[in-house]
């Protein structure tokens, strides 16, 4: 099919896809028109970028503020801030630079939005005829979760992610069919490397891929083995590319878990050895099964006595402090589902995983009533739904990949229903009219429900910190204080203000994170002035309203520092700074006193 029968076809999805966006603004109370991003990770991409422009530093990848005085590697790669920096880049020639990557960071999601419903379109064209694609198009546009991933003022590689995703089923779905060509499989092990590059998320592409030529070389045997060897060839010299781009020379053998580093490249390459094994020989179907599960199973025995750390995952080395009190309580690392907490997630986990409820019951009826090639698509899909909706119990991040690949089947089952009931009136069309309603909105009403049922309570609005960032710099425009901060709030403030943060939430940032729980948290006043001292610290900054308040309280025993300084009882080193009434109200500001004080 045409790129232009596609866009074609994209069209009135497309429609739906920009309202989506806007309903977004709306509840946001339009944030990008206000000068806001959305959520912190945006304010430390946006920074990042601006810092490479202004030092044309490729390879540095230290953010020189945070973590004050020690500076922090963030676990970033570079694919996004080249995409964020030629827009800012094209906008600099009709505006400041500053404004221009502004105005580009607000709009690249909702744009890659677009792009990825097209690609969507692409990858599930062997599935659907044109009337499936649209439908395939409109279902997607009014999935939430994906939709903020794209959201507007959020400039974040969860989109990347999400398009890339899409593009690597699609090439899953064509690399298992009978015929195929060289360039398809070069492009599938291309868009593999930039899903690597940018996250190890993006493995979650490739084993579908892999799983997809793996089964059908179980299956059929004869050219799929060689598509395998093509498939991991390029995608190993791929990722060797991007290291080069990626490392500066001296940086090439570490061995990193969350970003792409040599651990990755040996985990490919070993996936090579079947295809050696079985170059002379073609071996029977039961011998198949047994080869592609003792390379699988050897591949991951090498990897994890040579590296037993990468068991663990991306965060694999993260202090556990860090982990207990930060980490376990960062809802995009949470189980979208907890039972011990179902008035919270459980309205959640309906609103996002509900297609799932129908997707997994039609996909096993497509299952049991297809042959051949369309058995093999189905059964691949089923796999990674399964294995999707598992990680996503375990993490909400993954929430979006199971909504995607829940998609195609409930496709299936509208048009199974169209061809059906479609053409006899009104009266017979109002069962395929009523499934379309219930998967459109059934898992949002039954959320809605549900959250009546359980209701929770009010947590009030978290202190926003724009006012504060601007008093911040404003009232101390001299030189650069070391702030102690809330971590969520150290990339805006950075981004603000000309000032150096300690904490950040990333899971590098542990010596900052550490400290500020040390700080807030600390019974003893020594052992806090012994971290302010450590690092200079001038100012304290805390927000009693936030959540993040709560991780530096408790019931019982002596109270905390955070908890003196919200009765207003700071230790003799901490000054209260008196702030203006709109800010007081929020925040409290303290400044650490000299010993001449």
């Amino acid at each position: 099919m045409s790129l232009r029968r596609l866009l074609l076809l994209a069209l009135l999805p497309a429609l739906f896809v920009v309202g989506a966006h806007v309903i977004l603004q709306i509840l946001g109370d339009w944030p990008v028109l206000d000068g806001r991003l959305i959520g912190p990770d945006a304010y430390m991409r946006v920074l990042r970028v601006r810092e490479l422009w202004d030092s044309g530093l490729w390879y540095d990848a230290v953010s020189a503020r945070s973590n004050t005085p020690f500076g922090e590697t963030l676990h970033w790669t570079r694919p996004l801030d080249v995409l964020l920096l030629v827009g800012g880049a094209l906008g600099a020639m009709v505006a400041n630079f500053e404004a221009a990557l502004f105005a580009w960071a607000a709009a690249m999601g909702p744009i890659l939005h677009l792009v990825t419903l097209v690609i969507l379109l692409w990858a599930c064209r062997p599935l659907f005829d044109q009337a499936g694609l649209v439908r395939l198009g409109l279902l997607f546009a009014v999935q939430f979760f994906i939709s903020f991933q794209f959201a507007a003022g959020r400039p974040d590689h969860h989109g990347l992610n999400t398009m890339l995703f899409i593009a690597q089923m699609g090439f899953a779905i064509r690399l298992a069919q009978v015929q195929y060509d060289g360039k398809t499989v070069r492009l599938a092990a291309l868009t593999s490397t930039l899903a690597l590059w940018i996250s190890i998320e993006g493995g979650l592409g490739a084993a579908m891929i892999l799983a997809a030529l793996a089964t059908a070389w179980i299956v059929r045997g004869g050219p799929y083995l060689h598509r395998i060897a093509q498939y991991l060839g390029y995608l190993c010299l791929g990722l060797v590319i991007a290291l080069l781009l990626e490392r500066p020379p001296n940086d090439l053998l570490t061995l990193d878990y969350d970003r792409l580093s040599l651990v990755h490249v040996a985990l490919f390459a070993l996936l090579l050895v079947l295809p050696a094994l079985c170059a002379r020989h073609e071996p029977r179907r039961a011998t198949r099964w047994g080869l592609a599960i003792a390379c699988g199973a050897g591949t991951a025995v090498i990897m994890g006595l040579w590296l037993p750390d990468i068991l663990d995952g991306p965060m694999a080395k993260m202090a556990p402090l860090v982990r207990e009190i930060w980490f376990a309580n960062n809802a995009e690392v949470s189980p979208i589902l907890q039972f011990d907490d179902l008035r919270r997630t459980g309205p959640n986990a309906l609103v996002h995983l509900g297609l799932a409820i129908v997707a997994l019951p039609t996909l096993f009826q497509l299952l049991r009533r297809s042959r051949g090639q369309t058995r093999l698509n189905w059964a691949i899909l089923a796999v990674f739904l399964c294995l999707a909706l598992l990680l996503a119990l375990r993490e909400a991040r993954w929430v979006g990949y199971a909504q995607i690949l829940s998609l195609p089947p409930c496709i299936a089952l509208l048009h199974y229903l169209f061809g059906r009931f479609g053409g006899g009136g009104l009266g017979r069309a109002a069962l395929p009219i009523g499934t379309i309603i219930f998967l459109a909105a059934g898992p949002l009403i039954g959320a809605g429900l549900l959250r009546q049922a359980l209701p929770i309570a009010n947590t009030g609005k978290p202190c926003e910190l724009p006012v504060m960032a601007r008093y911040l710099a404003e009232n101390y425009p001299n030189r650069r204080h070391n702030l102690l901060n809330f971590i969520y709030s150290g990339p805006e403030l950075l981004y603000r203000t000309h000032h150096n943060v300690t904490a950040t939430p990333y899971h590098r940032n542990t010596a900052g994170i550490v400290d500020t729980i040390h700080f807030l948290g600390a019974v003893n006043d020594d052992a806090a002035k012994a971290v302010a001292n450590r690092r200079n610290i001038d100012l304290v900054l805390i927000c009693p309203g936030d959540p993040e308040a709560d991780n530096y309280r408790h019931a019982e025993g002596p109270a905390t520092l955070l908890m003196r300084l919200e009765r207003g009882q700071p230790p003799y080193w901490l000054k209260t700074v008196v702030l203006p009434a709109d800010l007081g109200k929020d925040f409290d500001l303290f400044r650490v006193a000299a010993e001449a004080d």
